[in-house]
């Protein structure tokens, strides 16, 4: 292309003012790529919300399905529609509140995945918590159980002095001690205890309780310092 062909005087047959337009044309193109050369960031910014409207706007498919085959174990099948040429792409199945794409042992096997609607799995849903209750239930107990056994109290401390007698420490005591004070043996628990020894005993836990405790002071002599807390 040559700027300028004239071939006779005058503007007959001259294609100068064609060719300027297409060069201003070209510079234009120019300088708008080196516009966006600059700004690579922006254009960045607007392709990449291009890019998540489009997907945003995805059409997709969701079935459950059940493996009848293996435990009747729900999936979710999921297939994406690609609209560049107009077909499903493959299916995959997740997990109920997975990301993580799996293949289901019966897939494998025809017959075995069946599809049911969302209200068929809400009602197994419904029997596997009911069929859960008295599990539930016990758990509820237990946790009642074990706030009640770890939550302190104040205890009452009792004190005896018992000679010449026998007897035993009350039911639902926490802690008992005895302490042979006389100048003859006593009997603690079929034990004797001499004079001037002691012996603890302690529910070894917060609301753990002592058994019943026999004693014996009847012997000449013998006697005891008992207390404990209940």
């Amino acid at each position: 292309m040559s700027i300028g062909n004239l071939r006779d005087s005058g503007n007959q047959s001259n294609n100068f003012p064609w060719q300027l337009k297409m060069l201003l044309g070209q510079q234009c193109a120019c300088d708008q790529l080196t516009q966006i050369n600059a700004n690579t960031d922006d254009v960045e910014f607007f392709l990449s919300a291009i890019l998540t409207t489009l997907q945003a706007s995805t059409e997709y498919e969701a079935k459950f399905v059940v493996d009848t085959c293996n435990g009747d174990t729900v999936y979710l099948e999921v297939r994406v529609w690609n609209p560049d040429d107009s077909t499903w792409g493959p299916i995959t199945y997740y997990l109920p509140g997975s990301a993580t794409p799996v293949v289901p042992p019966g897939a494998a096997t025809p017959g075995c995945l069946v599809y049911t609607d969302p209200s068929g799995v809400l009602g197994m849903i419904l029997a596997e918590l009911q069929l859960q209750t008295p599990l539930l239930t016990t758990i509820d107990s237990n946790v009642a159980q074990l706030v009640t056994n770890t939550t302190s109290a104040n205890r009452t401390p009792n004190l005896i002095r018992p000679t010449g007698i026998t007897g035993n420490t009350p039911v639902g005591t926490y802690s008992v001690s005895f302490a042979s004070v006389g100048t003859a043996n006593a009997t603690v628990g079929g034990m004797i205890l001499k004079p001037g020894e002691t012996v603890n005993f302690d529910g070894g836990a917060m609301n753990n309780t002592v058994g019943v405790i026999a004693y014996d002071t009847t012997l000449a002599g013998a006697e005891l310092i008992i207390t404990y807390l209940i």
